[in-house]
């Protein structure tokens, strides 16, 4: 549909859409590229394009990963207003992001990721009222992450993993209720983590590696109950190592090495918690290393070093039957 005119959209304006994707060879796709050629071929019959079966002819989901695109994403892209699917991950686009792609207000899944995008993330987006997830992971993305995502109400996951982003973590992503997955990682994002973060019960996995965030971790975040993995790998964070984390009955992967975390390890109050991974390596943690940590009966693999502890390592770490020859203390 012509978001300007309310009309469904035209050959033409595919056509305009196809051109702006200047494409390459296919060796992956070598049907689809004479789909896209055939000037005769109706663009519901391109590979890769899914035409609504009840408001035919409007466009609902482009599927094109791996297609070998160039170009830029054009701004035209706005005008296919039933699109609620974009998925155009492992191409080779280029340039900015436009704003129009707020205007594609059905859009509920979005993923650009492992292509050569920069400028910043739109603020518009947030326009997509009904985003669900969205992966801009893997480009070349500047500037800061839009505070207004947080009125994204419904998203579930949300990746900037390799970028080039600073600034802080917007706090109102912490209030997102539905929001189970969110992953900045390797970028240079700064500040304390969202103090609301932790406080819905959706939240599985925080991986925040490689910014350069301080602070403490958040009373909600190291209480959460429904909260499997949180890696803070390389950051810049302070203070002790709450002990809600290590006697947490859901979180299965915890890394906070390469921190600045004080203080001792924390005893376990719990029998048999699911803790698989636990890296506490490159921190200044003292103290002995508690006897407790033989309740992980589920542990795989364990990293302490190159901290300040003091006494012998404590027999019951040798009866965890599942630990990696590999772990280092």
């Amino acid at each position: 549909m012509d978001a300007s005119s309310g009309r469904p959209i035209s050959t033409r304006r595919m056509n305009h859409i196809h051109h702006r994707f200047k494409r390459l060879n296919q060796p992956h796709h070598p049907n689809s590229q004479a789909s896209w050629k055939n000037d005769s071929l109706h663009f519901c019959g391109w590979s890769g394009v899914t035409c609504s079966k009840r408001h035919a002819p409007r466009v609902v989901a482009l599927d094109l990963e791996s297609f070998n695109l160039d170009g830029q994403i054009p701004a035209c892209i706005g005008n296919l207003t039933f699109l609620t699917r974009m998925h155009v991950p492992n191409n080779q686009l280029g340039g900015q992001i436009p704003p129009e792609i707020g205007q594609l207000n059905r859009l509920r899944y979005l993923n650009l990721s492992s292509n050569y995008l920069s400028g910043v993330i739109p603020s518009t987006l947030s326009s997509c009222f009904h985003l669900q997830i969205v992966d801009l992971g893997s480009n070349s993305l500047d500037g800061v992450i839009p505070q207004s995502l947080s009125q994204c109400s419904d998203m579930q996951q949300l990746y900037l993993g390799r970028n080039k982003l600073s600034g802080g973590i917007p706090q109102g992503l912490g209030t997102l209720r539905n929001l189970s997955l969110l992953h900045p990682a390797t970028n240079s994002v700064t500040g304390n983590i969202p103090t609301a973060l932790g406080s819905s019960s959706s939240l599985r996995s925080v991986v925040l590696v490689n910014n350069s965030l301080t602070g403490h971790i958040p009373p909600l975040l190291a209480n959460s109950s429904s909260l499997q993995l949180l890696d803070l790998t390389n950051n810049h964070m302070t203070g002790e190592i709450p002990s809600a984390l290590l006697n947490s009955m859901s979180l299965q992967k915890l890394s906070l090495g390469l921190n600045n975390f004080v203080g001792s390890i924390p005893a376990l109050s719990n029998i048999g918690p699911p803790l698989q991974y636990l890296k506490l390596q490159s921190n200044n943690l003292s103290g002995t290393i508690p006897s407790s940590l033989g309740n992980f009966s589920s542990l795989r693999y364990l990293l302490l070093g190159d901290n300040n502890f003091q006494g012998r390592i404590p027999m019951s770490i040798g009866n965890i039957l599942y630990l990696s020859t590999r772990s280092h203390l």
